[in-house]
């Protein structure tokens, strides 16, 4: 049986490793080619700490009796084109062993439903394209593309 809670400092080791494994997935086959793993986590350490200390940032944990398996960190910002406060979804992760089985549904479930308590209207998600689990996971939850971002390598 899983549990959903709200993040607390006693929770920050355990998310800085799974912000790390989250990090590295979330790679395309060529960034891992380049980058060393202890880089991403060093990015994904700072990513955490930059959005747990954003006022109206949200930290849910997903736990399958004491140990956490699971985690999804949000923040609200102004949205860059409308301007209208926005929730953006900065990281849903559910450990590999606990996956479909409705833990990240579950967590996304439980933000919007928190976003919409305080009348947000939107809640958006950024991947990248090839991360093909995330892209299906969001598509399959309402969230439609809004946009593409290309890159180029010179």
């Amino acid at each position: 049986m899983y549990q959903y809670r709200h993040g607390h400092a006693g929770d920050l080791p355990w998310l800085m490793q799974a912000a790390a494994a989250a990090a590295w997935e979330s790679l395309a086959p060529d960034e891992r080619a380049r980058l060393h793993p202890a880089q991403a986590a060093q990015r994904a350490a700072i990513q955490c700490q930059q959005v747990l200390s954003a006022p109206g940032s949200a930290f849910l944990i997903a736990q399958h009796g004491t140990q956490p398996v699971g985690y999804l960190l949000l923040t609200l910002a102004r949205d860059g084109s409308t301007e209208e406060p926005t929730a953006l979804l900065i990281d849903l992760w559910v450990h590999p062993a606990h996956r479909r089985r409705g833990v990240g549904s579950a967590l996304l479930a439980a933000a919007a439903a928190g976003v919409a308590a305080l009348g947000l209207r939107k809640l958006k998600l950024w991947t990248g394209l090839h991360h093909r689990p995330v892209v299906e996971f969001a598509l399959s939850r309402g969230f439609e593309p809004a946009g593409l971002i290309g890159v180029k390598d010179l």
